[in-house]
């Protein structure tokens, strides 16, 4: 474990921020650290760049983080394969299933490579960097921005011959009725899904995380290929 201080913090709203650390993790779009915040529980987090994480209070670490005052957190890492780079693509973010695909989205544009984004929460609130995206198309449950809808409102009419790759982050849920389309629509050969699960090693010696096909989040993902989770959605 290694230390870092915080030098900033962007709040997206009550229960969402982006933590700022004082040094760039070197990494790619993808990876994950193992955030510590002394006194509490070690959690994993996705980069949402190098040199930040994006979290959502959801348990007692998060939580603080998102609420406290810290200074300096400890780190290990990164883990995880990433995505696999790819010119023309697709990213499929819901709720704080953006924050690795934001990570992914701004090394893709950087690299020249065409990006679409579509990108779906509950109310406006919970849509973060809606200004930072080009091509990009976006749904609210609530109606309060873009389709009232959700993401799967987005994909249903479109098609996905033109993309070299297809990414998703987001709800399980989400990303099950997403894998269920583009199996319908012959395009599940292109997609890779970032999965979230509890872990408590982070290197695939506990198992915490194993999925019922034996694979382990932490160590041979957290991003798979779709052929992969077959029996998994």
């Amino acid at each position: 474990m290694f230390t870092v201080k915080i030098w900033g913090l962007v709040r997206h709203s009550k229960n969402m921020v982006t933590v700022y650390f004082n040094k760039r993790i070197p990494s790619y779009p993808g990876q994950f650290v193992m955030l510590n915040l002394f006194g509490y529980e070690e959690i994993p987090l996705s980069l949402s760049s190098p040199d930040s994480v994006t979290v959502k209070a959801v348990g007692e670490t998060t939580r603080a983080l998102v609420e406290g005052n810290f200074e300096i957190v400890g780190l290990r890492g990164p883990f995880g394969k990433p995505f696999t780079i790819s010119d023309e693509a697709l990213l499929i973010a819901g709720g704080i299933g953006i924050a690795p695909l934001k990570y992914l989205y701004d090394f893709l544009r950087n690299t020249g490579y065409k990006v679409e984004l579509v990108y779906g929460a509950r109310s406006s609130e919970e849509l973060i960097w809606k200004n930072e995206f080009e091509n990009a198309e976006f749904s609210t449950e609530d109606g309060s921005f873009g389709i009232k809808g959700t993401v799967l409102d987005l994909l249903k009419g479109r098609s996905f011959e033109k993309y070299e790759r297809i990414y998703c982050c987001g709800k399980e849920e989400m990303m099950r009725e997403v894998y269920n389309l583009l199996k319908a629509k012959n395009s599940l050969n292109k997609a890779e899904f970032s999965l979230e699960r509890f872990m408590r090693c982070g290197i695939g010696v506990c198992d915490s995380c194993a999925l019922k096909n034996g694979l382990r989040v932490c160590r041979d993902g957290p991003v798979f290929k779709a052929g992969d989770l077959e029996g998994i959605f």
